[in-house]
């Protein structure tokens, strides 16, 4: 049996024990109490030489939960299993180790975790059940005891997950985060050993716990405008920078990693040191999930890079957004009743709509676009750039020689190489993600797309007028600068809020 907690104890059964009986808490067996030690092992009853080796064996907190065995322990805390004197019913209790129930922060976490857990209500979520002291003063969590392992210990043994296997557990987390949002926590901690996997049938149960390190509402005084909070392997750049600037979409970006080491095996930058993380998250893109594993769906691996977009406009906007076009790659999109809650229910439905293999094609098509699109937006916007340039200079100068020219050709083919350069210098170190791709190349597509359709709106008037009374309606200098001024409009199109300000007066 396993618990929610920091380390990762073995899966065993386990049972209440009978009146008159005590528990063995190494391997979890009941015995007489006229054995002192098990017979198994040779661990000592609690209730004597065991209970020196820790204390709080036999300990009753709350008159209500009596521990009986340490499932394990981490660098914070140590996690026990108790049973309930009134009912029959075991719970997980995490204590905070004694040498740092002092530390002032150290408390703040552990409180901080009781109240975003008991704020949040998703199955998902590890349930809080009380919230007490020991003997010695030191708090505790009560929580429900969880049977099975966490995601880390999962792929510490098989290493990989498939598609298949991936999906409906990155769909749940991506359910529990989203609960936590909609109440106003942002967990801010999200890795594989912080999910739990609870044994059943077919898809596992999913788990979020340890709110250690959550961002609530209200609460902002608790987090340092300069700290940095989290794992250096899941975390967002922005919260890489600074933790106060993590939100909703921070966690976003966490599960877009969880799902990248679920697929590939490793998390996102490999197995490099956490300070070479850092510098990494801030300032690169990790390698491309198929350049890793290959049979991972161009979509899927999409829809992963748009979680883990560095920017966050580019990033996909909500947990259940993510959800949502996880579902479409979702074979089992029957789930069992085990895993579905009236607050799903429309999540898992809502892809259905059209059908789910045309969302899937839809995804992938794109995916598979997007590259061969930026490229021939490159070399588009090069040649219209040098070509514009030219027709600018001709107008302009009114050339009436070779050398005049030759002149104009070689500074328009001066432009085309310059604009090509810059072209290559930032699309290669945003080749391996699309959102990055995308997030460049766009204002050079929008900024083509204007040009030329203000240049041929030109042309059309002028061919018209001109058919109809055989007079010029625009000399050439007008129809070359206006389709100018369109292209820089559609470069600065969204950086300088042009679409926000349309869109309100619109409204």
């Amino acid at each position: 049996m396993a618990s929610v907690g920091d380390p990762n104890p073995p899966s065993q059964p386990h049972s209440a024990a009978a009146a008159g009986q005590w528990r063995c808490p190494t391997c979890g067996r009941d015995y007489p109490s006229e054995f002192a030690v098990c017979p198994l092992d040779a661990t000592p009853r609690a209730d004597s030489a065991g209970r020196a080796g820790d204390p709080l064996i036999g300990e009753v907190l709350g008159r209500t939960y009596r521990i009986v065995r340490v499932l394990g322990q981490g660098g914070m805390a140590k996690l026990y299993e108790a049973e309930h004197l009134r009912i029959e019913s075991h719970f997980a209790i995490k204590v905070i180790h004694d040498d740092l129930a002092a530390d002032p922060s150290l408390i703040a976490r552990f409180e901080r975790e009781a109240r975003a857990a008991g704020k949040i209500n998703s199955e998902h979520v590890v349930r809080l059940v009380d919230v007490l002291r020991t003997t010695d003063n030191r708090p505790c969590l009560i929580t429900e005891l969880l049977e099975g392992e966490d995601l880390q210990a999962l792929l510490d043994r098989v290493g990989k997950l498939s598609v298949g296997d991936t999906i409906p557990i990155a769909r749940q987390i991506c359910r529990a985060v989203a609960a936590a949002h909609a109440v106003g926590v942002v967990h801010r901690d999200l890795k594989p050993s912080n999910i739990f996997l609870c044994k059943g049938d077919g898809v596992p149960m999913v788990k979020v716990f340890d709110f250690g390190v959550a961002k609530m509402e209200g609460d902002e005084k608790l987090t340092r405008t300069d700290s940095v909070m989290g794992t250096a392997a899941y975390m967002a750049p922005e919260q890489a920078r600074k933790a106060a600037d993590a939100g909703p979409l921070s966690d976003v970006y966490g599960i877009g990693a969880i799902i990248y080491n679920m697929l590939c095996g490793e998390p996102p930058y490999g197995s490099v040191p956490a300070v070479s993380r850092f510098a990494l998250v801030l300032h690169e893109e990790p390698a491309r999930p198929r350049s890793i594993e290959q049979s991972i769906p161009p979509g899927v691996e999409a829809v992963i890079q748009h979680a883990m977009a560095r920017e966050r406009a580019s990033r996909i906007q909500s947990a259940l957004e993510l959800e949502s076009q996880l579902a479409v790659f979702d074979k089992r999109l029957t789930a069992p009743k085990t895993l579905a809650t009236p607050d799903t229910r429309t999540t898992q439905q809502a892809p259905l709509v059209g059908g789910p293999r045309d969302s899937a094609s839809n995804l992938e098509l794109r995916a598979k676009l997007t590259r061969p699109v930026a490229g021939f937006v490159s070399v588009a916007s090069c040649l219209a750039f040098g070509a514009w340039l030219a027709a600018l200079l001709a107008v302009i100068v009114r050339p009436s020689s070779g050398g005049e020219r030759a002149l104009i050709g070689l500074i328009a083919l001066g432009a085309i190489a310059a604009l090509g350069v810059l072209h290559v210098r930032m699309l290669r170190p945003s080749w391996r993600s699309l959102p990055a791709i995308a997030r460049y190349i766009g204002p050079f597509a929008r900024a083509l797309i204007a040009s030329v359709t203000t240049l041929g709106a030109f042309e059309l008037v002028e061919h018209g007028w001109y058919a109809m009374t055989s007079d010029e309606l625009f000399g050439p200098g007008l129809r070359i600068v206006a389709a100018g001024v369109a292209a820089i409009l559609g470069l600065g199109w969204r950086r300088w809020g042009l679409d926000e300000r349309l869109r309100r007066r619109m409204s």
